[in-house]
């Protein structure tokens, strides 16, 4: 039996849709570095997305771009962090607390993956 979730219409694009503009970004990111270095997607695991869903008080999910070593656009990642219902990012939530000194805990994820250094070089969303 599958008990996969079918997305709804309004949330998806086309396949055609989805290769123009991942084609765009391509032909764009092509001018200004080597096939081999630009970031074609990032691979962000479940665990991520299930532990930013399961904040009380997250209606969303913003995604930041980022770089490890500047200039360096091979180095180029992206930082998860939930969002409030007002549109602010949850940046901590209270952590443990030891009797002496009460922590806080980051709610922001840096575990998302780059490709050229995970890809599927079959997808027709990865191809020149």
């Amino acid at each position: 039996m599958n008990n996969q979730i079918v997305p709804g219409a309004q949330d998806t694009i086309s396949l055609k849709e989805a290769e123009a503009i991942t084609t765009n970004w391509r032909a764009y990111i092509q001018n200004y570095e080597p096939a081999d270095k630009y970031i074609r997607a990032f691979n962000i695991p479940m665990v991520d997305i299930t532990e930013l869903a399961e904040f009380y008080k997250c209606t969303s999910v913003r995604a930041y771009l980022a770089m490890e070593i500047p200039g360096d656009i091979s180095t180029l990642k992206i930082i998860l962090v939930p969002v409030d219902p007002l549109g602010n990012d949850i940046l901590s939530i209270p952590g443990t607390d030891d009797g002496a000194v009460a922590t806080e805990q980051s709610t922001i994820y840096d575990l998302t993956s780059p490709c050229p250094q995970i890809c599927d070089i079959n997808s027709p969303l990865f191809q020149s």
